[in-house]
């Protein structure tokens, strides 16, 4: 169960963020080779998200996925991401952040019970 968690200080009047949450989950999905039907997005707009002392336009994104992350696959994740985030929503690519995270199975659960 990938998740795409994107948080930026871009005003919410100018951001959808059902699209732009959809549109996520689909790059993610492609770049994971996962599925999109285990896909789960979503946008929180924090006026406050400061980056290096400043509140212009930034973002943080978090990606989490059993499996399919690491090593060199990292940098074309980052790259894609940051260009997505970029397009989307009109950061500058040096204040978008990405995390990746490489989740056991057992951590991670649906339906009532973990992927384990």
């Amino acid at each position: 169960m990938p998740t795409c968690e994107i948080l930026c200080n871009v005003l919410s009047a100018d951001v959808d963020v059902k699209a732009l949450s959809a549109k996520a989950a689909t790059v993610v999905a492609q770049l994971l080779s996962k599925p999109l039907g285990y896909m789960m997005a979503y946008v929180t707009v924090n006026p406050s998200l400061t980056v290096g002392g400043t509140d212009a336009p930034a973002a943080y994104v978090s990606i989490a996925s059993i499996g399919a992350v690491g090593g060199p696959k990292n940098g074309v994740i980052v790259a894609e991401v940051t260009a997505f985030i970029s397009r989307e929503l009109g950061i500058q690519p040096e204040r978008i952040f990405v995390g990746i995270r490489d989740m056991p199975a057992s951590d991670f659960g649906h339906n009532g019970k973990t992927f384990a």
